[in-house]
C-alpha cells in the first residue's frame, strides 16, 4: 500500500493518542493466567495491545484514550477475575 504525505499525517496522529499504562499483578503464574488477563483486556472497548512479562508479573496495556472511557472501570475488571492489582 502506498501512502501519500496526508494519509502518513493521519497514521500519525492515531498512534499519537495511543497510550500505554503498566501495572504489576499478584498471582499472575501461568500460561492460562495471562491468557485470560489478555481475553478480558482485549475484550474492552479502546484496548489495543497487551504485553504480558510473567517473570515480572507486569502487564502492559495499550490504549486509545478517547474511546477507552475510564481506565479505572477496565481496571476494576481485574479484581473481578482474581488478580489484584499492586
Amino acid at each position: 500500500m502506498r501512502y501519500s504525505i496526508l494519509n502518513l499525517r493521519c497514521l500519525i496522529l492515531i498512534k499519537a493518542k495511543t497510550k500505554i499504562y503498566v501495572l504489576n499483578l499478584g498471582n499472575l503464574n501461568t500460561d492460562e493466567d495471562a491468557a485470560k488477563i489478555e481475553e478480558y483486556l482485549l475484550s474492552q472497548t479502546g484496548i489495543e495491545k497487551v504485553e504480558i512479562e510473567m517473570s515480572l508479573s507486569i502487564v502492559s496495556i495499550y490504549y486509545n484514550e478517547s474511546s477507552v472511557g475510564s481506565l479505572n472501570k477496565v481496571l476494576e475488571g481485574f479484581d473481578a477475575l482474581g488478580y489484584p492489582v499492586r
